[in-house]
């Protein structure tokens, strides 16, 4: 198992049911364990295991969603 973490920059993430619709998708595909929404500085944060889903799968699954994905947000500090 090999366990990675990511953070999508994305917007419209404060509206309750999309965070709603983005756990719920998100933790459909398999290797997900953890979808946290940062609704404060439009972050999705992603644990995963990595050859079960790529990073790319999850990006294109939110894109699918209707969120652009501004950057790859692994630097950004969210406390």
């Amino acid at each position: 198992m090999a366990k990675e973490h990511a953070y999508f920059l994305a917007e419209n993430t404060q509206k309750r049911h999309n965070r709603t619709e983005v756990q719920q998708t998100l933790n459909h595909l398999p290797g997900i364990s953890l979808v946290r929404i940062h609704s404060n500085n439009h972050l999705i944060s992603v644990d995963y295991d990595s050859s079960r889903v790529s990073y790319d799968q999850i990006e294109n699954c939110l894109n699918h969603m209707g969120y652009e994905i501004a950057a790859d947000a692994s630097l950004i500090d969210t406390r």
